[in-house]
């Protein structure tokens, strides 16, 4: 989907809504275009292999596999999801006791995709999760932090190091 315009990936993502099959015209009424161009838009997905026509002439549509499919919704509400966790770890952030917090700010700054607030909670988290002996819970936060950042950054390779002292696999390890 990334050699899809904007506008032609929304277009799909609104056909994932409806189904793995769905009728042009349905999705027509609720894509936010005009006619000519969403049909555009479902050739060039087609062209992608992403779906395939059904039906003649051109008035239904099939991804071509399910799982394709699921993968855009899943995409979909990611995105739709990421502004309410970006408020709600800013909110955590104004809220009195952030430091009682830390498990949540980590999360929803994680689940928000905001790599600053991800690695800065993720690590403190996790620092906080060492210190106390609680291994497993240090590197889920070490590895979420680590999920979002370049390999070659500064922060992957602190993250890396912490990683290794739990006895968790660095992400560098890895390639």
């Amino acid at each position: 989907m990334q050699r899809m315009t904007e506008f032609e990936r929304a277009v799909v993502m609104h056909a994932s809504v409806i189904g793995r099959r769905f009728d042009f015209a349905v999705l027509v009424e609720t894509a936010a275009g005009p006619e000519r161009e969403v049909r555009t838009a479902l050739e060039r997905a087609c062209s992608l292999d992403l779906l395939v026509m059904e039906g003649d002439p051109q008035d239904a549509y099939a991804f071509r596999h399910a799982l394709t499919r699921d993968i855009i919704y899943t995409e979909l509400l990611t995105l739709a999801v990421r502004p309410i966790h970006r408020r709600i770890a800013r909110a955590l952030e104004r809220a009195p006791h952030r430091a009682a917090r830390l498990e949540q700010l980590a999360y929803h700054s994680w689940a928000a995709g905001d790599v600053r607030r991800c690695v800065k909670y993720n690590e403190l988290a996790g620092d906080g999760a060492a210190a106390i002996q609680a291994l497993d819970d240090a590197r889920s936060y070490y590895s979420r932090a680590r999920s979002l950042i370049a390999a070659d950054s500064p922060a992957a390779k602190r993250l890396d190091r912490k990683l290794r002292h739990i006895g968790g696999e660095a992400a560098s390890d890895e390639r």
